[in-house]
């Protein structure tokens, strides 16, 4: 540290207190760094880290049990086989030939309804045909 000082010009050699305050926050800087290093090499940090990584795969372990579980359970191959039979449907153009069925359908009944409704009415006297 002398040798420090010699080699600075003396109006800017630091004061004796600032000097000591540097110092001071320059050791325990440094005891810091020990610390936190000592606690990263650690085998307290070894022994959790592992515990972690195991407790991880275990957990990943039963959820892909479940998983798999609920995968070949009864409702799910149902539901994969209705998903299976929508899409066959959809490409072999079922679907589309339902819908239309369906629509002829609704509108013949729609047609059938107003004529039903046409008829109900009663024609006004000497009035054949109605005016367009």
């Amino acid at each position: 540290m002398a040798e420090e000082k010699a080699n600075i010009p003396e109006n800017e050699q630091p004061k004796e207190e600032e000097a000591d305050i540097a110092a001071a926050m320059a050791a325990l800087g440094k005891k810091f760094a020990e610390a936190m290093s000592t606690a990263w090499n650690s085998e307290e940090r070894h022994k959790l880290q592992s515990d972690i990584k195991d407790g991880l795969d275990q957990f990943t372990s039963e959820i892909n049990k479940a998983a798999k579980n609920i995968r070949e359970s009864e409702p799910a191959k149902k539901v994969e086989t209705g998903v299976q039979k929508a899409a066959e449907d959809v490409k072999s153009g079922k679907v589309a030939s339902d819908v239309r069925r369906g629509m002829i359908t609704a509108l013949q009944g729609l047609s059938d309804a107003l004529d039903r409704m046409a008829s109900s009415f009663t024609p006004v006297e000497g009035e054949d045909e109605p005016k367009e």
